[in-house]
Parts: structure tokens; C-alpha cells; sequence
């Protein structure tokens, strides 16, 4: 069954998407915890055909592959069983990263343990901002731990100094006239610097 994470594409997600990163310049995108989301191939057929996807579990891929089927596969990048906290691809290796609730999921697996939540939460925003080059952008669809997911940030970024926010999950209009109150979720989006 396909699901759309906390909104679609279509006059949700693709203006906020749009304006950040433009399909005209053919941008490789990665996809974490692809799962079921419709979304994405949404994404897809509007023309971000340099998707590169994986999740956790060997059950979201298989949905994934179903979903985009054999024609939409063979353009895609690439599709895999991946873990967020340690990923198989090189740095720099992106243009953008649209993520919808991977990171909530991640933090929540640490249960009542909020210290391992933290941890693997950190541990995948390093590797977000290993895998995206430099002026790349991290576009994070959050609800369930926006909060968590903002400091997982602030946390790198003290560190190691490597982003600018560009969307800090207030009310925001795109020059089309989109407002972010349709979107029924918090939108972070930070640059690598």
C-alpha cells in the first residue's frame, strides 16, 4: 500500500522542493527510508530522475521497487538496503538530500533510551553531511521530532561548522505564493558550507 510521509508532492512538497533545487539542473538527489512514499515518485515523474534511495528495512525496498517499477528502476541511480548511520556512498556524493521522516523514525528507535536516540540521530545527520557536497542542500520533512532533529543539527554545526539553515521550520512563502501552513509537517533545510 503507498503512503505519502506527512505530505505529497504536487502543491505540498515541490514548490519548497522546487525552489531549492531546480530539476532543470539534473541534480542527484538521495532519498533516505524510501518505504511506500508515493511522494517520491511524484518526485520522480517531474523530472528528478537522479534519485539514488535506500531504507532500513529489506521490506521498504522491495515496496520502493514495486512502486517505481521496472521503467522508472532502470533510470533511477540506484535502490538499496542501507542504514542511515553508516552509508555506502562517497563524500560529496549529492547534490541534495530530500529526507521525510527518516530521521524522526531513526531518533524514535532509541525507544526510552533518549541518549541512544540522540546518538543515532547524530550519527545520521554526520553522515547526511559527509554524503551532500558543498552548497548541497538537506531538506528535512519532520513532525514527530522536529525538535530533535533542529539540535542533531545545531550539535554538527557547532562542531564542525558545515551548514547555513535556510528554512528553520517557520512560516515561509515561495515567490509562486506557496505557504508552508500546506505542508502538515515542519520543513528544516540547511546548505553545506
Amino acid at each position: 500500500k503507498l503512503f505519502s510521509w506527512y505530505c505529497g508532492w504536487h502543491d505540498e512538497l515541490e514548490p519548497f522542493f522546487t525552489e531549492l533545487v531546480p530539476p532543470e539542473e539534473n541534480p542527484k538527489v538521495l532519498i533516505p527510508g524510501i518505504g511506500n512514499d508515493a511522494c517520491i515518485r511524484d518526485m520522480f515523474d517531474y523530472g528528478y530522475h537522479r534519485l539514488t534511495a535506500f531504507d532500513y528495512a529489506p521490506e521498504g525496498v522491495e515496496c520502493a521497487s514495486r512502486m517505481f517499477g521496472p521503467e522508472r528502476l532502470q533510470k533511477m541511480d540506484d535502490l538499496r538496503v542501507a542504514d542511515a548511520r553508516s552509508l555506502p556512498y562517497g563524500n560529496g556524493s549529492f547534490d541534495s538530500v530530500l529526507e521525510k521522516g527518516t530521521l524522526d523514525s531513526i531518533y524514535l528507535s532509541g525507544e526510552k533510551d533518549k541518549q541512544l536516540a540522540r546518538e543515532n540521530l547524530g550519527m545520521a545527520v554526520a553522515e547526511l553531511a559527509r554524503v551532500v557536497r558543498r552548497d548541497g542542500i538537506i531538506f528535512s520533512v519532520t513532525a514527530a521530532c522536529a525538535e530533535a532533529v533542529q539540535k542533531a543539527f545545531d550539535d554538527h554545526n557547532k562542531a564542525f561548522k558545515s551548514f547555513e539553515q535556510l528554512r528553520d521550520g517557520s512560516f515561509y512563502t515561495t515567490e509562486d505564493g506557496y505557504t508552508s501552513n500546506n505542508v502538515d509537517a515542519t520543513m528544516l533545510v540547511w546548505r553545506r558550507i
